[in-house]
């Protein structure tokens, strides 16, 4: 079975390639960045002499559809996107990117006649609104909408195309809705502060996490082994599902790094307002439906992220241009 990893290069494809890997099998990778700096970084300096790697635009329905026929692709996992920096900066070409690259996935597998298997695709906290729109507690899977941002409107409208696809073409699909995630790699946006903050720690450099109060943060590899296992799972229909991860306070992450790290002990501050997403999500049906896949302790993922960095600067693989 080939997988075809899109947007490998990114923190979240880097993760799953590496666990692919890992288990033996050999993806084929996409991006349209050409500096896979991440990708060597978490799953090793030779991984892009190990597997395919192809340059391509997931905007470009042709393109995309030849690469799916040419290496035989039976299942997708969909992580090319924007994130909310680049979209707010530039809607036009965000809506290009999370909107019309994953309706070109959801085709191509309908036009692959039943050999793409399933498309996973990602969708976000962000469809949902501010805590205070909710009842108390873990939202449920199926609270409604809300989104505040163009990012968060573009994964309400993928959620719907893949539903379309379900209904008019059967193909199957599974969406997420990721909290903020959190690991080796993560480096961009508002939500990449506690990451930023934890090799920022390591490096002995101060850093001010820029927001307070409670989030949801999920670990990468928990995000990998859960897309990992809905790529080959059978359910049918177009499913999307929340995914869990850590309810945390900021009160507790510089904590966190402190005990993972004690020589960091008062280079971490936090501060300014909390972020406009629910702070905690229910994943129970996708732990009875496709699961179960655990979630690591918070604390236990401050420390491996943090000894991962260790050794990355003990080999000089340390990427740290973002805290520049």
């Amino acid at each position: 079975m080939t997988t075809l990893v899109t947007g490998a290069f990114g923190c979240l494809g880097a993760e799953v390639v590496r666990q692919l890997l890992a288990e033996g099998e050999r993806p084929v990778l996409l991006d349209f960045g050409d500096d896979p700096w991440r990708l060597r970084m978490i799953a090793g300096r030779d991984v892009t002499e190990r597997v395919p790697v192809i340059r391509a635009d997931v905007a470009e329905l042709a393109d995309l559809a030849r690469i799916v026929r040419e290496h035989d692709v039976r299942r997708m996992i969909h992580l090319a996107a924007w994130q909310i920096p680049l979209c707010r900066r530039d809607p036009s070409m965000g809506a290009r990117v999370n909107v019309v690259g994953t309706a070109n996935a959801l085709e191509v597998a309908r036009l692959a006649d039943g050999r793409v298997e399933r498309v996973v695709y990602m969708s976000s906290i962000a469809v949902y609104g501010p805590p205070h729109l909710y009842p108390p507690g873990p939202l449920a899977n199926d609270a409604p909408p809300h989104p505040t941002t163009h990012y968060g409107v573009y994964k309400v409208a993928n959620e719907g195309t893949a539903r379309v696809h379900w209904a008019e073409h059967r193909v199957p699909s599974i969406g997420f809705r990721l909290p903020a995630i959190y690991g080796p790699g993560r480096d961009v946006g508002l939500t990449a502060d506690p990451t930023l903050a934890m090799k920022a720690a390591l490096l002995e450099r101060k850093f001010a996490i820029r927001w307070s109060g409670r989030s949801a943060l999920l670990y990468t590899k928990d995000a990998a082994a859960s897309i990992i296992r809905a790529s080959r799972s059978t359910v049918d229909g177009a499913r999307v599902y929340n995914l869990r991860g850590s309810s945390v306070d900021n009160a507790d992450i510089v904590p966190a790094i402190e005990r993972a790290w004690p020589a960091a002990k008062g280079l971490v501050t936090w501060g300014g307002d909390p972020v406009p997403f629910p702070d905690s999500l229910d994943d129970s049906r996708f732990q009875a439906e496709v699961g179960p896949v655990p979630v690591t302790p918070f604390d236990d993922g401050v420390r491996e992220t943090m000894e991962t960095f260790a050794r990355l600067q003990q080999e000089g693989r340390l990427d740290a241009r973002e805290l520049a």
